[in-house]
């Protein structure tokens, strides 16, 4: 996930529509991208502890999102269940966008990506039916990295192995 307060998407902040068409994947994508490439004072990640629990055929992943956070999810592969535990964000699924107030509760189809604003500090739970419990291989079942993120992800390695000289 990419994580920005960043101008760029602050319509989702003011409960506007992002786009005026139905997004795609592509369409959040170039977002994506654009951010990713902004210039470094733009460009201010922030942390979003994760923790991971498993029953037995259920992955349980569960991140916590700051107030003011902006953030970009990869595209999931599987329908699963999304349970907000507290907190109230703006999401936009399938081109609209929603305001939500913990506690909610409701299902993602596979292929979906969603853009998020945090109003206030958000706890999110995914539900994944699964025997997996390999974080690596859960990666790889469960989500797609796109291009752009991966081609960020690439760079941002070679950056740490050469010492941050090109």
């Amino acid at each position: 996930m990419i994580y920005v307060p960043l101008c760029a998407i602050a319509a989702i902040a003011n409960d506007e529509m992002l786009y005026r068409s139905q997004p795609i994947n592509s369409d959040i994508e170039t977002v994506e991208e654009a951010l990713l490439n902004a210039p470094e004072e733009l460009f201010q990640p922030v942390e979003c502890p994760l923790s991971h629990k498993f029953a037995p055929g259920v992955y349980l992943r569960t991140v916590t999102m700051p107030k003011g956070a902006f953030v970009i999810g990869h595209e999931h592969l599987t329908e699963h269940a999304n349970v907000v535990l507290r907190g109230h964000c703006r999401v936009m699924i399938d081109g609209e966008v929603q305001e939500i107030i913990a506690p909610v509760v409701f299902v993602s189809k596979p292929h979906v990506r969603k853009v998020l604003y945090m109003v206030e500090e958000t706890e999110w739970m995914t539900i994944h039916v699964t025997t997996e419990t390999d974080l690596d291989e859960l990666e790889k079942l469960l989500i797609v990295k796109s291009e752009s993120f991966m081609k960020h992800e690439l760079e941002s390695v070679k950056q740490r192995l050469i010492g941050g000289v090109t």
